[in-house]
């Protein structure tokens, strides 16, 4: 795997955030990004369904691979030398399903957090 794509909103400030914060970090695997429900995410990406993709991350390997949800956001934690530890601890049985409920909540209520933290607009 070379590269991930990562499908984000970029109408929600948390997400523009996260996206500004992850060009910046250091990476085992490049991360391309593309915004949710996009032209080009519906032309690169014709076999997903984008209505879906707008409720929770949604991550595409170059070598087909669709992650979505807490998968998402484990692959995207893995692609990062400083937080592929995290993905593999995350990703334990022990953790796994709070990673899913941490992670759900925080797609779901990501325009609330968005407001909260001052990051909308």
């Amino acid at each position: 795997m070379r590269y991930l794509t990562v499908l984000y909103d970029p109408v929600c400030g948390l997400c523009r955030r996260a996206h500004e914060w992850l060009i910046d970090q250091p990476k085992f695997v490049e991360l391309a990004f593309v915004p949710v429900n996009s032209e080009e995410a519906r032309l690169r990406f014709p076999h997903l369904n984008h209505a879906l993709t707008t409720k929770d991350l949604t991550v595409v390997s170059d070598e087909g691979a669709v992650y979505f949800g807490a998968k998402a956001w484990l692959m995207v934690l893995w692609a990062l030398p400083r937080y592929r530890e995290w993905s593999y601890r995350l990703s334990s049985p022990e953790l796994l399903p709070t990673a899913r409920r941490v992670f759900s909540a925080i797609s779901q209520k990501r325009y609330q957090i968005s407001r909260a933290a001052g990051l909308s607009g």
